[in-house]
């Protein structure tokens, strides 16, 4: 399987070494219109491959994605001092329409995941602009999120996070969805779960619990400036599962038709992914606080794309080439975009 990420800065980076450390690919394209990060980035990790699995790594241009079995997009920019989230969200759109026009002629039907921010519009945009198949696009979304509640409920109960199952839904971001009422510890509800000594978790505490996994990237943010390790972790789970075929199941984001009456919206909800990307979308039970949470996440998506221009049905026909959006990213004579990794993914 060959993965082409665009975007070499430290998450593009980061998931290029944990596929390296991991396997399950035997080739990486690293895409850049900084192409000396882009060949510095694929030589240091080249290095190392007699030390690990054996990969072939190489620095390309757009064209190291029309051999790709998946596309991994990690390209954006870092909101900037007195910027609104309306702000950097029109920004990032216009650099994924430009990377949308340079990579389209080269496209041939890979899987891509989003991974830049804001995930879900981003995903909503390539998915408008691509016209590509709604199974084949995947966005990170909250598996993150999930990764933390987990963790965050294994701490709270020392037990190990990999026997927590709970899950993040809608927007990766504030208004995001924990589902305590599918939340367990093997198979014991989370909600009822009382070790020795103390009640089970209360309004209070899942109250700090979730506002944990909503601020978690920004202290990490705070403390180091960037986060880049556990996304990619989490991109790398969602390419094994594609390179294993393993029909496993994570909180992706993607285009949805209707789910519980919300229509035509890229948001996050538990999917199994194998080959062909996503096989399907589990019909999960919410209480009616959580379906509630979900639509208000739905509503603040559909907002934002509505005040960037983007219509709740696909338009694939609309040019990427018409003024707009994606000229403004552009050089004159140049055909490439200019592709600055998003250092903050939260």
């Amino acid at each position: 399987m060959k993965v082409s990420i665009i975007g070499a800065g430290n998450v593009g980076a980061t998931v290029a070494y944990t596929l390296l450390v991991k396997g399950g690919c035997d080739a990486i394209s690293i895409i850049d219109t900084n192409q000396e990060k882009a060949l510095g980035e694929a030589e240091d990790l080249s290095h190392g491959v007699s030390l690990s699995k054996s990969v072939e790594i190489r620095a390309q241009g757009y064209e190291g994605v029309r051999d790709a079995d998946v596309i991994v997009v990690t390209a954006g920019r870092n909101r900037r001092p007195g910027e609104t989230r309306l702000d950097l969200a029109r920004a990032n759109v216009g650099i994924m329409e430009d990377i949308v026009r340079c990579m389209q002629p080269h496209y041939q039907d890979a899987k891509v995941i989003m991974v830049s921010n804001p995930v879900d519009i981003l995903t909503e945009v390539v998915f408008q602009r691509m016209g590509i198949a709604k199974e084949r696009l995947i966005g990170s979304g909250t598996v993150l999120d999930s990764s933390r509640f987990r963790y965050l409920l294994g701490r709270e109960f020392a037990i190990d996070p990999r026997n927590v199952h709970a899950y993040v839904i809608g927007e990766h971001g504030d208004s995001a969805v924990p589902v305590w009422s599918m939340a367990s510890l093997g198979q014991i509800p989370v909600t009822q779960y009382a070790p020795a000594g103390r009640l089970p978790l209360g309004p209070g505490d899942r109250k700090r619990i979730q506002e944990a996994v909503q601020n978690a990237g920004k202290a990490v943010i705070q403390h180091k400036g960037a986060t880049y390790y556990a996304i990619a972790l989490s991109v790398c789970s969602i390419l094994e599962a594609i390179a294993g075929n393993e029909h496993s199941v994570h909180t992706v984001s993607s285009h949805i038709d209707d789910f519980l009456g919300i229509p035509k919206v890229s948001l996050s909800l538990p999917a199994v992914i194998a080959r062909e990307g996503i096989r399907e979308l589990l019909p999960i039970q919410l209480d009616a606080q959580e379906q509630a949470g979900l639509r208000r996440s739905a509503d603040t998506l559909k907002t934002l794309l509505a005040e960037l221009g983007y219509l709740p049905e696909p338009h694939h026909q609309v040019g990427l080439d018409a003024a707009g959006e994606g000229t403004a990213h552009r050089h004159a004579g140049d055909p490439q975009v200019d592709v600055l990794e998003f250092q903050a993914l939260v």
